[in-house]
């Protein structure tokens, strides 16, 4: 193994020192390298490196970072525009980074072109621009952008110098790379057909003045129930709070009836249509006491699979509410009986919970073991939606070991997935998971750009949790940017949040944030002085005359000092 890591590390040197020729010996002409590397700890290693040597022999280092508008050549032009030592010839090198981290998915469906789509496009028609650009320009891409650049961007493809590759030098974290959520508690398919709220409220009432009792009546309040909900969940909602309590008391209406008819089974299954309900909009205490009905139902009647998912749903309501031990108890009992009876979809919902619960507790190893075990099982019986979950919460295992363009591409298979089947709150997370990368990376402005439309998706489908997240997110990314006292604004809606969802140990989180954030701020926002209205101020005070007398004693005096002068 370690012969194998020199030979990297030796091959990588061979690289470095045709990099750093070319630097030296390039200067004066448009010399286009183009640097492969996966590894950006790596990547960023190597620059430092050239950059210091360059200074040595006078050659001066600049870097563009590509964002929201990728072009080469608009960064390159702004940094000349502004620098006189460019514009008089000066030697100089450009890095332009930021290529693993441009999307290949649209930030807004109704967008043209990803970032990634205007990147090539850019950069096709980029070859004539760069002409009066007469220094080495070390372009850093993903191997698998290098390996698409030749038949997307043919033109400058053509242009270049070299195309150099480094080799990464360390063992990736997991034996296979998987292309694109984080925890989420996952919802039965939801394909049923169902009438429109006014026909089902039509037959409710009809149902009602035949027989208040009527067997019947109970599944129309649960359709009912499962129609405001959908609704909800998809952001169709016209008055979101009057929805939500409609959904729930229709539910409540369910249940009752069903237990008066002694109907356990049919009991069971609203119960736990209520309870992800519940979970959904971020009410974990009420969704906690459905689950633990859910599971005494399940007892009692022998249900073996209800039994599983209902621990399943209880361990992943005490992950929500920062009871971690407990919830890998109840997420193991889960698995077992998943285990037992074969259900391999159960399985799959126990394994990715537990992963995301040991991500929480801070085990990145027996979180990504859990994790990749649930992917393997839900692409085996086409579980789409399963699918982006376990991928996306490996993208939060790699976001949180530092690989950041690895993690990247989970999301964007996440985020397709979410937009394919109509998943507004995966989507939401999904776009809360970019800014989170982006953050991490110093791009702040970016990652506000993805809290903002994470945040409008959550307050839309009314997931108090993920808009308390994505709240707490931009008030990070704010303060990094010294705007505090939005940040402070921000930091105070999301702990009001998790006080109304009696989620504690965020409260405290955000109290810290907020009484460092006071350190170095008022509490209140510095207001202008506030400019008098003109028929309000005062009238000026007219210019005082010298008196006549006064230039009489100063005439005398001068006269006398002359006159003492000549003595």
């Amino acid at each position: 193994m370690s012969q194998t890591l020199d030979n990297l590390k030796e091959k990588n040197e061979e690289t470095y020192e045709e990099l750093i020729s070319l630097i030296e010996n390039t200067q004066g002409r448009l010399a286009l390298i183009i640097v492969a590397c996966d590894d950006l700890t790596l990547q960023n290693r190597i620059i430092e490196r050239y950059e210091t040597e360059a200074r040595q022999v006078k050659i001066r280092p600049y870097r563009i970072m590509l964002g929201q508008e990728p072009s080469v050549r608009a960064g390159l032009a702004a940094l000349k525009a502004q620098n006189d030592y460019l514009q008089t010839g000066g030697e100089a090198v450009f890095t332009v980074t930021g290529t693993e981290l441009l999307l290949r998915v649209k930030l807004n469906p109704q967008d043209e072109q990803s970032d990634l789509d205007k990147f090539f496009g850019y950069l096709q028609w980029t070859r004539e621009g760069l002409r009066e650009f007469r220094y080495p320009i070390a372009l850093w891409v993903s191997y698998r952008i290098l390996k698409e650049m030749s038949r997307r961007a043919p033109d400058f493809w053509s242009w270049r110098k070299a195309v150099l590759r480094f080799v990464n030098e360390s063992e990736p974290l997991f034996t296979t790379v998987v292309p694109s959520e984080p925890l989420s508690r996952s919802l039965e398919k939801d394909d049923e057909f169902l009438l429109p709220i006014s026909e089902l409220q039509a037959e409710i009432a009809q149902s009602e003045a035949r027989d208040p009792q009527s067997v019947g009546l109970a599944t129309l309040y649960q359709k009912l129930g499962q129609v405001y909900a959908r609704r909800i969940r998809q952001g169709e909602a016209e008055n979101l709070e009057e929805e939500r309590e409609k959904a729930i008391v229709a539910f409540h209406q369910a249940i009752a009836l069903f237990r008066s008819q002694n109907n356990l089974s049919a009991q069971l299954s609203t119960l736990k249509q209520l309870g992800d309900f519940l979970d959904s909009q971020s009410r974990y205490v009420e969704a906690t006491a459905c689950d633990q009905q859910s599971l005494k139902i399940s007892r009692e009647i022998g249900d073996r699979g209800g039994e599983a998912s209902a621990l399943n749903d209880l361990g992943n309501g005490h992950e929500f509410l920062g009871d971690y031990q407990r919830a890998i108890e109840f997420l193991q009992q889960s698995l077992e009986i998943y285990r037992e009876i074969g259900n391999r979809q159960g399985k799959s919902k126990s394994l990715d919970n537990l992963g995301a619960t040991y991500k929480s507790l801070g085990e990145y190893q027996k979180a990504t073991e859990f994790h990749q075990q649930s992917l393997e099982i839900r692409r085996e019986i086409g579980d789409r939606r399963g699918e982006a979950i376990s991928l996306g919460n490996l993208g939060n295992v790699y976001k949180l070991l530092g690989q950041y363009e690895r993690a990247i591409e989970l999301y964007q298979q996440y985020c397709e997935i979410a937009r394919g089947i109509g998943d507004r709150e995966s989507e939401a997370i999904a776009l809360g998971n970019f800014g989170g990368v982006y953050q991490l990376l110093g791009e702040y402005r970016r990652a506000i750009e993805f809290h903002q439309k994470s945040l409008e998706i959550h307050r839309e489908i009314g997931d108090r949790r993920g808009e308390a997240i994505s709240l707490n997110n931009m008030a990070f990314a704010l303060a990094k940017l010294d705007r505090r006292w939005e940040a402070l604004q921000n930091y105070k809606q999301a702990q009001q949040i998790y006080e109304d969802l009696k989620l504690d140990h965020r409260v405290e989180q955000c109290k810290t944030a907020i009484y460092n954030l006071q350190q170095i701020i008022s509490p209140e926002p510095i207001r202008a002085p506030q400019i008098r209205n003109e028929s309000a101020s005062p009238k000026p005070r007219k210019r005082q005359r010298f008196p006549w007398w006064g230039w009489v004693l100063v005439g005398v005096a001068i006269v006398l000092l002359i006159a003492w002068c000549l003595r």
